[in-house]
């Protein structure tokens, strides 16, 4: 028997998804404690509500977050005692008529899921705020990406809202955000949820940073919170909140010419173009 847990948060459950089918393969009984059963439908897991005590596994980052050398996904693999383990998982589409929604309203544009202004961590009491990009950094890159079809997921309430063609903010089930993950074109969000759910399935993903969490004298914890260490796949890129729209419009453009990652060209191969979102290019912090 294995018992595992990681951190609290959708997206830890979403990094846990591997981990746990990492045991099953083994012909482990696996546990996982966690307050978002939906994420591991179809992985044969005994889902436990989620506690920080009794466990066997511990899938989580904390251990190496001020490691310069590794990513977040490595350090969960480490964390977890799984080696070098692939950030992937097979997920059978539930809700098949909400995605066939999606693709009939986007009328052949890309489907691009939009996560963002969104309180960081989902804290309470203020620990960091800082994490949140600038508005204007949010809108210069989803007007670059106007020719897409843009929506809106996720249920926490906005600091400010973001532009959407369709906003299922709020109206959708974990399982609905999994299907609307492993069938989009690409993510745009913050740092996040957003993370993990574009990584896991390979989906090309576009993060807005935010530069006041880089600043020096900010707290260690959110200091380390920078894209080289949070972003573990090629497919995955950021640009920083205080990128001007004219910037912005030259690092979206610059996608589409740049050598495709094998995982974008597959991605392609099989639907849409999402105009390179997933290999846009900022200066790395």
């Amino acid at each position: 028997m294995k018992r595992i847990r990681g951190a609290s948060g959708l997206g830890d459950s979403i990094y846990i998804r591997p981990i746990a089918e990492h045991f099953l393969r083994q012909g482990d009984e696996v546990e996982v404690m966690s307050a978002w059963p939906e994420v591991f439908l179809g992985t044969g897991a005994t889902v436990l509500p989620f506690r920080k005590d009794n466990i066997d596994v511990l899938a989580h980052y904390v251990q190496g977050k001020y490691l310069t050398n590794t990513t977040q996904w490595q350090d969960i693999c480490r964390s977890a005692g799984v080696g070098n383990l692939a950030l992937k998982t097979n997920w059978e589409v539930r809700n098949p008529a909400l995605v066939a929604r999606v693709r009939q309203q986007a009328a052949g544009r890309p489907v691009v899921l939009v996560h963002g202004g969104r309180v960081p961590m989902a804290r309470t009491d203020g620990f960091g705020a800082e994490l949140l990009p600038e508005r204007r950094g949010f809108d210069a890159v989803l007007g670059q990406l106007s020719g897409t079809f843009r929506v809106c997921v996720g249920k926490a309430a906005q600091v400010y809202p973001v532009e959407c063609d369709l906003d299922l903010n709020g109206v959708t089930s974990v399982s609905d955000l999994m299907d609307l993950g492993v069938t989009c074109d690409g993510v745009v969000g913050q740092c996040s949820l957003a993370i993990p759910l574009a990584e896991i399935f390979d989906r090309p993903l576009l993060t807005v940073w935010a530069s006041r969490g880089l600043e020096p004298g900010r707290h260690p914890y959110i200091r380390a919170i920078m894209p080289g260490k949070v972003l573990s796949k090629p497919t995955s890129s950021h640009v920083m909140d205080s990128t001007d729209d004219q910037t912005s419009a030259m690092l979206v453009n610059l996608g589409r010419n740049q050598k495709k990652t094998a995982a974008s060209k597959a991605i392609e191969n099989s639907g849409p173009s999402i105009h390179g979102i997933g290999v846009c290019n900022s200066v790395h912090t």
